[in-house]
């Protein structure tokens, strides 16, 4: 371990003299993932602008622990065939929590508390690189702290990352940002790693588009305790950062001025009595920074579904939670439901800071510790072991999906969290039908405004070694989702869709299939979807329309869609009674599309295989309100009124007197008087009124 973190050293005096990353000049797009409807494994929809309008009153950031030390060159040379997996270990023998001496231990130097979906990788997997930034992205989180807090540098891992996000937004996504946490002394001291990464990242501007500014400056969550350089102080916003402890050093910590936390010790009752103001980190009078975890360190035994007034559950043989009254009734595996998690998240909601940081996304492993003179470990006075930060289900912070369980219940969570957090902004509405023909030229899908846009590049295939030699390969991408529509007209529905290149035959498995949850029920159908299109052809020109028969749980046809394709686009069109729907100038309707899952067992089916649009359990949420507001299409004039887009969500307002800029909702975005032009918070269609007069804009 010693020569590593030498060699981890040496390797940024090495890499510094590499040329810096290319940067990434394509136009980022903006996919409006916080419009994307969904429900989660225990049926928790997840908040719309109807539920949580979007906020343009102030910036709202969140910021996640991001781990990178899951090292390629030393867990891959874990024992073969992996086992150091606890919630696996105690399933064959629940006995093996009582011995550090137990047989099943494999004693290595570290283990997961369960598998992640993605197996047990490696940090420099760019297949799951590219996964965590594409959900990270869809979640809302702006920025990855990447940690040394033990005094160990990572700079392999991190420009993989970084590489691999630079391609990511020379693609066309938008990416979340990044910047660093310092705190204990290890293998170099705390100023030391701080001196390497200013000197490496920061001094040669290497991936300056990815680095996250705070009050200004780059931000650097650090030991205050420490002497560091005059020219790094001067560089960096600082925030000391460490454990929310009531006290640190002799002095009150949590809740203090410029003192963030990234978790509450929420089992001393000097930080549970304070209201959730009270543990807000404050910066010249404003709430700052508030953090949200999961649960706390395993040591604490203060896991998923502990709260303030209970603690913990009592503890099975597993060391799980036994069943626990959530909602009104009795709930097996409460581990999955997020208890902790959402009395943190209430909490932080309340107090409304700049800066939220959630802890963590993908930690999954943890030391296990020989303590022959014996410890309290779960209860157990006199256990000869324990695990500090993670253990099993229950006791751990991860977020990122696991495989099997609880699933991604701690990621949609997530969602729910950041979406109340930041509102939501609008999913388009068609105001008028256009005149399409699916036998004509595909051009004619430009007379539909409405976008419903999807990952660029997320067919990538996997090639990658995790832990313990695990060979992982997925070849399953194929058909690259980017671009879909709707359109409703004359009693019928026509769907188009573009990928990136040219459509592979329609006689490939899963080809291209369409999911319709027409009753916009989630709890309905299979997984709320009631209709199937594409799963099986008719011809080469018929598509077969499916039913979710409930009674013997399968596709039943019940109709046809015409279905043309040329080069990268697909249209469809079918009847609206075929699919459930209504002939009336105002509907809603949700939609997916998925290419090669490799089955349809379960809703995670559309997770991990293939390329879905739009991502994971989300749907598209299509309305049409024909005629609703009899506003005309910006930019044209209506009398003394003229509204015109402009680049950066900048809108140019040319009017006689007072002007207001609302969304479709009613919610004021901007006022002015005269000829002024204001800054939207974010694209989307809006109205502009000044006296009697109205004009609706498109923003992009």
């Amino acid at each position: 371990m010693k020569y590593r973190d030498l060699a981890c050293g040496m390797a940024f005096a090495a890499m510094a003299m590499m040329p810096g990353a290319a940067k990434a000049d394509t136009e980022t797009i903006d996919l409006y993932p916080d419009t994307w409807v969904g429900i989660d494994g225990i049926d928790r929809v997840l908040p719309t602008a109807e539920d949580s309008p979007f906020k343009a009153d102030k910036d709202r950031t969140v910021g996640i622990f991001y781990v990178s030390w899951h090292y390629d060159w030393f867990y891959t040379n874990f024992k073969s065939p992996y086992a150091s997996d606890v919630t696996k270990i105690l399933q064959q023998d629940p006995d093996a929590r009582l011995d550090y001496n137990h047989k099943l231990w494999p004693h290595e130097f570290a283990y997961h508390w369960g598998e992640p979906e993605l197996g047990y990788f490696t940090s420099g997997d760019p297949y799951v690189i590219r996964k965590d930034i594409s959900m990270l992205t869809d979640a809302g989180v702006d920025v990855l702290i990447l940690d040394f807090t033990n005094g160990t540098l990572y700079p392999e891992a991190w420009d993989k990352l970084f590489e691999t996000m630079t391609q990511m937004k020379a693609e066309g996504n938008k990416v979340p940002k990044f910047c660093f946490w310092g705190y204990n002394n290890g293998a170099q001291s705390v100023p030391s790693c701080v001196n390497a990464v200013y000197q490496y990242y920061y001094a040669q501007g290497k991936y300056k588009d990815l680095w996250f500014y705070w009050d200004g400056k780059p931000l650097l969550l650090y030991n205050e305790n420490m002497e560091y350089s005059q020219e790094v102080k001067d560089f960096f916003t600082l925030r000391h950062m460490w454990w929310g402890y009531y006290a640190q050093n002799g002095k009150r910590y949590v809740g203090t001025e410029d003192h963030w936390s990234f978790g509450y010790d929420m089992h001393d009752s000097h930080v549970s009595s304070l209201t959730p103001a009270e543990r807000a980190s404050t910066h010249k009078g404003r709430y700052e920074q508030m953090c949200v975890t999961p649960a706390q360190h395993a040591s604490t035994m203060v896991g998923k579904s502990w709260t303030v007034a209970g603690g913990e559950p009592t503890l099975n043989k597993y060391d799980l939670p036994n069943r626990k009254f959530i909602n009104r009734k009795w709930v097996d595996n409460p581990q999955y439901y997020g208890i902790y998690f959402k009395d943190r998240w209430n909490e932080a909601l309340s107090v409304d800071p700049d800066f939220i940081y959630i802890n963590d996304w993908n930690e999954w492993i943890a030391g296990q510790f020989a303590t022959y003179e014996g410890c309290n470990f779960m209860g157990r006075s006199n256990s000869n072991f324990q695990f500090v930060d993670q253990y099993n289900a229950e006791f751990n912070r991860t977020i990122q999906p696991m495989k099997g369980g609880g699933t991604d219940n701690y990621y949609m969570q997530m969602i729910d969290g950041i979406r109340r957090y930041k509102g939501v902004r609008e999913a388009p509405k068609a105001t008028a039908a256009a005149e399409i023909d699916i036998t004509s030229d595909f051009s004619e899908w430009d007379k539909v405004a409405e976008k419903f846009l999807d990952t660029p590049g997320d067919v990538t295939h996997r090639d990658f070694t995790g832990y313990g030699g695990n060979k992982y390969s997925n070849t399953s991408g194929r058909n690259d989702i980017l671009v879909s529509k709707a359109n409703v007209k004359d009693g019928k529905i026509t769907f188009y869709v573009e990928t990136a290149k040219a459509l592979t035959p329609y006689t490939d498995p899963n080809w291209m299939l369409l999911f319709i949850n027409s009753d916009c029920d989630f709890k309905t159908g299979w997984n709320g979807f009631d209709y199937l299109i594409n799963k099986e052809f008719a011809s080469a020109n018929k598509s077969c329309v499916m039913k979710w028969d409930a009674a013997s749980k399968q596709w039943v046809k019940c109709g046809e869609a015409d279905f043309r394709t040329a080069d990268r686009y697909l249209a469809l069109e079918m009847t609206l009674a075929s699919v459930g729907l209504a002939d009336t100038d105002k509907g809603n309707f949700y939609f997916k599309w998925a290419d090669n899952p490799a089955d349809l067992n379960d809703a995670i089916s559309l997770c991990i295989n293939g390329d879905t649009a739009p991502n994971r359990r989300f749907c598209y949420n299509y309305r049409w309100e024909y005629d609703a507001t009899g506003i005309e299409q910006a930019p044209s004039a209506t009398g003394s009124l003229k509204a015109t887009p402009l680049t950066g969500n900048a809108l140019r307002v040319e009017s006689d007197g007072d002007f207001t800029v609302t969304s479709l909702l009613g919610s004021v975005m901007a006022t002015g008087r005269g000829s002024a032009t204001v800054t939207l918070p974010c694209s989307g269609m809006y109205i502009v009124s000044s006296a009697s007069k109205a004009q609706k804009v498109l923003i992009r």
